[in-house]
């Protein structure tokens, strides 16, 4: 205990001299500042200054001079006595000095402030806050006393602004009670650095000393340290280069393993596997069961992919976890002959489909197969060749998944041309690209035209005309189609007002709106539709929701079910486009708000027995439910007489008008053909 207490107090003592050393090496600096400082007062202050300032000027240099005197003589007891400790009253003395030096720049502030002119007054000020600014530092070895230095600096100045009732200068004052503040915390962090870095460096020579007399037991030690490093640094390297989950290589890893070609030439081959229904197990299982159901594909395709490169005598392959259910395949070797390869891709997205035995359960994947395949003598670059694959595993997700699709140049067009589209797409709703044409929808007993449907189209300055069944998709895709719903909601609902205003005596038709799935799961959509309404002033009975049977899907269909009550209790219609083409909607019909169904056209284009027993059948339960039927595609007067016997409520089709730009003229020729007599010619 008593060694403890001995170590204790050399230590302290020992840190006590180094802080006075830290204190004396940057006394001068401080000197040379505050002497600067007093002689840059005197240059700038006006001559015809007080008497008092130039007693202060005299006083402040003389007071300089003895902290010199002083300084030399705490340095000359340092050198010739270093191992003594320092006297206590040179301390406390140097102590004191700064302070009084802080005390004569406060009656230069308290005296001057008030009599001094406007620019000498602001010279004080700043020279006053550099001077604090720079004892953060340079007293940054006193932890006391230097906080004592600054405040007295800056705080009295702040003070006498205040007392001199000026605002700029009690905004000045105000400011620097903040900076007071700043400055003296960043003393006190500054301390404690200086503290810290004179402790460490004490401990560090501490263990110099100690390491000194054991230079046996510091090799050894430094050999173990070398073998702990050689392991972690293994380990390191594994870590950045394999999947921790599945133990395949990762992205950086699969890209250290390929290595530049050979001259020979080499037939290079990279597959992209998106695994099929994997978020479906994740799901409804839970991650803990996608995890292990991804080990196991790993595991699987890594043993298919070895069997296949010793039977393709491959030079070089590699299996990747790309990331999520994603995986590469990389195999370099000779030249195959034609048609080993695509049965090769097939093979194995034959046997990755194959059920998986997971503990208690079986579990089932598919897999969607891109494939870059290229023979030359010199192998494409990875990061190019996986873009590829992962181009062609894309289509095959498109074309139905569970398909191997080869990477060809018509491909890369296509997603250049999608990637293009889609960047014009999220500026259409603003460029004027946009535009809405609308197509009659007739009642089957009067022939009046009842509502008309808003269809867009798209005419890029960049790419001409571009069809609905190419950019919706895209706008979907990437989000654009809430801002272009937006865009169409309110333009229909404008046109669909001018309507109104244009036939004040006659019954206005309805303006259909077709949206998204996108759109219906968002919190605010229907106040989209309240906006709308509000700022074009259309009726809410005027104004036609058509959605598609996706609202069906269960995922969505709680949030979905919310909003289109919602727009129902507003007084908006809703209608399901596209009956029959979808989800098996038949037992939704009762739980929807809905008031009519469009019966696809594909069922009226065909009018062969099965598809009007289908439109039969929409029909009666419809009916039953107390749902208009709409069909779509009649394009015959055969077709909209068998129709119309069917007991269909509502009609649209070429026959009956087509997609045009809407005006008064416009309106009242679609009125006048679509009368019974013209309907029964």
């Amino acid at each position: 205990m008593k060694r403890y207490q001995a170590n204790v107090c050399a230590a302290m003592l020992a840190f006590r001299v180094q802080i006075w050393q830290e204190v004396l090496r940057n006394h001068p600096r401080g000197l040379v500042v505050n002497t600067a400082a007093i002689l840059g007062v005197a240059a700038i202050v006006n001559p015809s200054a007080s008497n008092w300032f130039w007693w202060w000027l005299v006083w402040s240099l003389l007071y300089s001079g003895f902290r010199v005197g002083w300084y030399f003589y705490c340095r000359k007891h340092v050198n010739q006595h270093p191992d003594l400790p320092v006297p206590e009253h040179q301390i406390k003395i140097h102590h004191v000095l700064v302070v009084g030096s802080a005390i004569v720049w406060v009656i230069v502030a308290w005296m001057g402030l008030p009599v001094f002119a406007a620019k000498d007054k602001f010279a004080i000020i700043i020279i006053l806050s550099a001077l604090s600014g720079g004892a953060t530092g340079s007293l940054a070895s006193l932890r006391r006393t230097g906080k004592i230095y600054i405040g007295l600096l800056i705080i009295p100045a702040c003070i006498r602004m205040l007392m001199l009732d000026d605002p700029s200068f009690i905004t000045i004052a105000i400011l620097g009670f903040i900076f007071a503040w700043v400055m003296i915390s960043s003393h006190e962090n500054n301390y404690r650095l200086l503290e810290r870095s004179l402790f460490l460096s004490m401990r560090n020579e501490d263990l110099i000393q100690q390491l000194s007399g054991k230079n046996a037991e510091i090799t050894k030690i430094n050999t173990e340290l070398e073998q702990i490093v050689e392991e972690r640094t293994k380990k390191l390297q594994y870590l950045a280069n394999y999947d921790l989950l599945t133990n395949l290589l990762n992205r950086r890893g699969i890209a250290e393993d390929s290595s530049e070609s050979d001259s020979a030439l080499q037939h290079q081959l990279v597959l992209f596997i998106d695994l099929d229904r994997f978020k479906q197990i994740n799901d409804g299982l839970g991650h803990d069961w996608g995890d292990l159901l991804l080990q196991a594909v790993s595991q699987r395709l890594a043993e298919l992919v070895d069997e296949l490169a010793l039977e393709w005598g491959s030079k070089r392959h590699a299996v990747c976890r790309w990331g999520g259910d994603e995986f590469v395949v990389t195999l370099v070797g000779p030249e195959v002959s034609d048609g080993r390869t695509s049965a090769a891709c097939k093979y194995l997205q034959t046997m990755l489909s194959q059920p998986f035995q997971i503990n208690s359960r079986q579990l089932q994947v598919g897999a969607s197969i891109g494939v870059f395949e290229r023979c030359a003598y010199s192998l494409a670059k990875l990061s190019e060749a996986v873009g590829y694959a992962d181009i062609a595993a894309s289509e095959a997700k498109r074309l139905g998944r569970g398909r191997v699709v080869f990477y060809s140049e018509i491909l890369s067009d296509i997603q250049r041309r999608k990637l293009a589209l889609t960047i014009a797409l999220s500026q259409a709703h603003m460029d004027g690209s946009l535009k809405l044409v609308f197509q009659p929808i007739v009642s089957a007993s009067s022939g009046e035209v009842v509502a008309f449907e808003a269809l867009l189209r798209w005419h890029s300055s960049e790419f001409g005309p571009v069809s609905p069944v190419e950019f919706i998709p895209l706008a979907e895709e990437s989000g654009h189609i809430l801002k272009i719903g937006n865009w169409v909601l309110t333009q229909a609902c404008k046109e669909a007002q001018l309507w109104r205003q244009q036939r004040p005596s006659a019954i206005a038709p309805k303006v259909a709106v077709n949206t998204s799935i996108k759109q219906l799961i968002q919190a605010d959509y229907v106040n989209e539709v309240r906006t709308a309404l509000k700022n074009s002033g259309l009726p809410e009975n005027h104004l036609v929701i058509e959605v598609t049977e996706s609202v069906f899907d269960e995922s969505n269909m709680d949030q979905t079910l919310t909003t289109l009550s919602a727009l129902h209790n507003l007084g908006v219609e809703i209608h399901l486009d596209d009956f029959g083409t979808g989800y098996s909607s038949l037992s939704r019909l009762r739980e929807f708000p809905l008031d009519a169904i469009k019966i696809d056209k594909s069922f009226v284009m065909f009018s062969d027995e099965k598809s009007m027993a289908v439109i039969e059948g929409a029909l009666l339960i419809s009916h039953k439910f107390g749902l208009r039927v709409i069909a779509e595609g009649v394009e015959t007067h055969t077709q909209l007489d068998r129709l119309r016997d069917l007991g269909v409520d509502e009609l649209q089709g070429y026959l009956l008008g087509k997609p045009s730009e809407m005006t008064l003229t416009h309106f009242i020729k679609e009125d006048e053909v679509s009368s019974p007599h013209n309907m029964g010619r």
